[in-house]
């Protein structure tokens, strides 16, 4: 019963979420609502990376509470990602920061980190890959979330639709950190691959719908770039330590 949860019950919810979302805020629909769905949202998320990720769930684990940590530090201090503060939009909060962006953190990094020995055979090129690729996320999440849809707010506007671009050098430093930490780790389920890829659909669609239209150029970039290293990873085969192939959206 509990794997048939996990395997249809959680995709199936985050379909819904996922789709829902993209139309909520897309169109306009409700979006007293649509707050209440993104915990929802980033949560199952979260759950469906971490069942499909059993060798590696300790380290995402710990992945998401630093993460937490550096968010708590970031705003209140500056640094690494610049003067931002947290709105009401996502609950329940710590000390003025959601919880849930954990989740957020262990969805990322976990997505970049199952295509890790697609990109590189030295341990430290692959380090520095992955963070460049979470710095290219985040040029999709940013506009969006800081934007339209408020989740926080930057209190020194920067040229990137108002995000200084100290961010983006703070979380390429995050991001290296984080997966310098497992470099040991592995994660090969198709799964984690495509939550990432639909996060990254899902914040490029909304930045087009809502006139961040570097967002989705990103976004598009990004998903030619999952493709690419999908394929690498099959005609790599069990060399690369993908036990399957990774299916695209």
């Amino acid at each position: 019963m509990i794997r048939r949860l996990v395997r249809y019950g959680l995709p199936a919810v985050y379909a819904v979420l996922w789709v829902g979302g993209i139309g909520v805020h897309c169109l306009g629909l409700a979006p007293d609502e649509a707050r209440l769905g993104a915990p929802a949202f980033l949560l199952t998320a979260a759950a469906i990376v971490l069942a499909h990720a059993p060798g590696a769930r300790t380290w995402l684990l710990a992945v998401g509470v630093a993460g937490f940590l550096v968010e708590l530090l970031g705003s209140h201090s500056g640094l690494p990602f610049g003067s931002y503060s947290y709105s009401g939009a996502l609950q329940p909060q710590l000390a003025g920061v959601p919880l849930l962006m954990s989740c957020a953190w262990i969805v990322l990094i976990a997505y970049v980190k199952s295509f890790e020995t697609a990109m590189s055979s030295a341990g430290w090129v692959r380090v520095a890959a992955g963070a460049a690729m979470m710095v290219a996320i985040d040029l999709v999440i940013e506009p969006v979330a800081a934007g339209p849809l408020s989740y926080w707010s930057w209190r020194a506007s920067g040229a990137y639709y108002g995000v200084p671009w100290q961010n983006f050098a703070g979380w390429f430093l995050t991001s290296a950190a984080m997966l310098a930490t497992g470099r040991n780790q592995r994660i090969t389920s198709g799964q984690v691959h495509n939550v990432g890829l639909s996060i990254v659909v899902f914040f490029g669609l909304i930045g087009a719908c809502q006139g961040r239209w570097a967002a989705l150029i990103v976004a598009a970039g990004l998903a030619v770039l999952h493709a690419a290293l999908t394929r690498r990873l099959r005609l790599a085969g069990p060399r690369s330590g993908a036990s399957r192939p990774a299916a695209t959206l």
